[in-house]
């Protein structure tokens, strides 16, 4: 199996402490998942959505002006784009107090269809709970041995699971929000202001991700302003509209190769790309390698 769309799939593979954590906003962020024992750090902030869980004890988070304390064995998960840092550890059994981390990438978990109330939620600011009786068996365990096999065929198994996973929690009748005091996220997961016209984008994007629409057509479905929309989206999620559309067609466009026996031109004009070579060129300027190397390295 070529090296190459591996390792641009699951990022660094050598690095005690992820490169993206240290400072450096970056809007989406390879995927990553580590296991260690847990120390304080800086003010961090990237771009995924970062799941935690720990085992052996509490620690405490300090988002903005908020503290959370990550309660031991379940699953809590947040979007990093908002700065967050260690400010507390409580270690309850020394030899078992670990934290695994799983960094994933924000524009694959936007791509999940039939989440927009964790979504809405996560860009809100939420630190939410998967309940226990969802994260049956050891599921960081087989998650960690599948990132570690670098296995293509593996990570596509644990994102479908992790997506499976979300939709479970989605139709949940309460989902908890750590950062208000475990009250439930609201049914219908709206917000007020500007994020809840973000996530209208985002929505008519990934709806539309297969036709060649504009930037200018997604606000007018959204029901905004072209140039409000653009900045508004900008400003919440550090990159512009079209930059964040051509990501969903890169995704869908990947979808494709790894899923069927199109042909790569045709896997782009599915995928909403008004060429091959604009496809190509943006396909390489954001994975590194080539569309036809990821057809190579497809499970048999």
């Amino acid at each position: 199996m070529p090296d190459l769309p591996v390792r641009s799939v699951f990022g660094p593979e050598d690095a005690d402490r992820p490169s993206f954590v240290g400072g450096k906003p970056v809007v989406f962020g390879q995927f990553a998942m580590r296991r260690f024992v847990p120390v304080r750090h800086g003010l961090d902030w990237h771009g995924h959505v970062e799941f935690n869980w720990l085992t052996g004890g509490e620690m405490t988070y300090r988002f903005e002006t908020d503290k959370v304390v990550l309660p031991e064995g379940q699953m809590c998960f947040f979007w990093a784009g908002i700065p967050h840092q260690t400010v507390d550890l409580n270690p309850v059994q020394a030899s078992n107090y670990q934290l695994t981390n799983m960094y994933f990438p924000l524009d694959v978990f936007l791509s999940f269809r039939g989440i927009g109330r964790i979504q809405r939620a996560l860009l809100s600011g939420a630190v939410l709970v998967v309940p226990e009786h969802l994260a049956i068996g050891d599921i960081p365990g087989r998650w960690h041995q599948d990132y570690q096999s670098k296995d293509l065929g593996r990570f596509e198994c644990l994102t479908m699971e992790l997506h499976a996973l979300m939709r479970r929690l989605s139709i949940e009748e309460s989902i908890k929000d750590l950062r208000n005091n475990f009250r439930p996220v609201r049914d219908d997961g709206r917000q007020s202001g500007p994020t809840e016209h973000v996530v209208r984008m985002i929505e008519a994007v990934i709806q539309n991700t297969s036709l060649p629409v504009s930037t200018q057509e997604i606000a007018t479905i959204s029901g905004l302003n072209a140039n409000y929309a653009s900045n508004m989206f900008k400003k919440t999620l550090g990159i512009t509209l079209k930059q964040f559309i051509v990501r969903m067609r890169l995704i869908r466009a990947r979808e494709l190769l790894l899923s069927s026996d199109v042909s790569v031109s045709e896997a782009a004009f599915q995928a909403g790309f008004s060429s091959a070579s604009q496809f190509y060129d943006n396909y390489k300027s954001v994975y590194g390698s080539v569309p036809s190397d990821l057809r190579q390295a497809r499970p048999a």
